[in-house]
């Protein structure tokens, strides 16, 4: 993972990544298309309030984060009491479960989570994981996330879209035919797009022609 550059983003306190919400899709569409008979596995879930929206809402999120200060905010700002259970993991890694009856969230590098930890997944949101990670990246990713999916999953996976002239990222430009070739078995639909040009002062700084966030659902 790119530690040391997303660690410097959490020294900030400002982010426009951050959403002071839960985000619109996720609130728009979770009850067509997630069922709370279903875990929700959320990658590199920062300090997402997402993860609150569901617990409330009657599903169990489980939040995958690897920087420590991301998760501490993420239970202090919230005032979360949870029980802990450590892991062993390749390195000399460990990894941490944070959870109670509501939510898990695991303080540990995606790469290293496998389905003797957290089982399989028929639910997947992907709100920051995907676009988080620099090109050479994304298709290990893809690949790790297969791994983790039970039969007939489904993805909600929100991207970026801009000109690629006009910003390098991240977040990451991903396109509906990367999404196609990292997700060959899964059927890829667009859901919704909005412009983000006017949700943050970092956006009009830049001064972009175009920034939509998409929304994609992948079935398998």
């Amino acid at each position: 993972m790119e530690f040391e550059f997303w660690d410097n983003c959490w020294q900030r306190e400002s982010q426009p990544f951050h959403l002071a919400e839960a985000h619109t899709f996720l609130v728009t569409y979770v009850q067509q298309y997630f069922s709370k008979d279903e875990k929700i596995l959320v990658p590199l879930s920062g300090k997402s309030l997402d993860l609150v929206f569901l617990s409330e809402q009657g599903y169990y999120p489980i939040g995958i984060e690897f920087n420590p200060k991301a998760v501490n905010r993420f239970i202090q700002e919230n005032q979360l009491e949870f029980a802990s259970k450590s892991f062993s993991a390749p390195k000399d890694h460990q990894l941490v479960c944070y959870h109670n009856d509501t939510m898990e969230v695991w303080l540990a590098d995606f790469f290293e989570v496998t389905q003797d930890h957290i089982g399989s997944f028929k639910q997947v949101y992907d709100r920051a994981a995907f676009i988080a990670l620099p090109e050479s990246m994304r298709q290990p990713y893809a690949r790790h996330l297969n791994s983790l999916l039970a039969e007939n999953a489904t993805i909600l996976l929100v991207t970026m879209d801009y000109q690629p002239d006009e910003m390098s990222g991240p977040p990451f430009l991903v396109t509906s035919n990367e999404i196609k070739q990292q997700f060959p078995e899964g059927k890829v639909e667009e859901l919704c797009r909005c412009s983000l040009l006017d949700s943050h002062p970092r956006w009009k700084e830049l001064e972009l022609s175009r920034l939509d966030e998409v929304l994609y659902k992948i079935t398998f």
